[in-house]
């Protein structure tokens, strides 16, 4: 599985490169390497495999970049917090 370098950057498939490039500066100005160092080793990552033109084909045709455990661990929905009803207990425990 891959990160979508789009996605973690917030921009388009059609955005230029100033436009990658500001969005870019944004995220680290948000997330700098001191506060949360995964965050801005993805940042960083999707911002190298789509900062040029070439960069982009590149990323397009090979896919090359890899998750880090943040970005797995952020695909993962966290469990509701509601308690179960009795009724919704029961109806688990019947279909058994």
């Amino acid at each position: 599985m891959t990160i979508d370098p789009y996605r973690v950057l917030g921009v388009s498939e059609t955005s230029r490169d100033a436009e990658i490039r500001s969005a870019y500066l944004a995220l680290v100005r948000d997330s700098p390497p001191e506060k949360d160092p995964e965050r801005f080793e993805t940042v960083r990552r999707a911002y190298e495999a789509i900062a040029t033109l070439p960069d982009r084909i590149e990323t397009a045709l090979f896919d090359r970049t890899e998750p880090t455990a943040s970005d797995l661990f952020g695909l993962i929905e966290a469990p509701d917090p509601r308690p179960l009803s009795f009724e919704t207990l029961r109806a688990l425990l019947e279909k058994r």
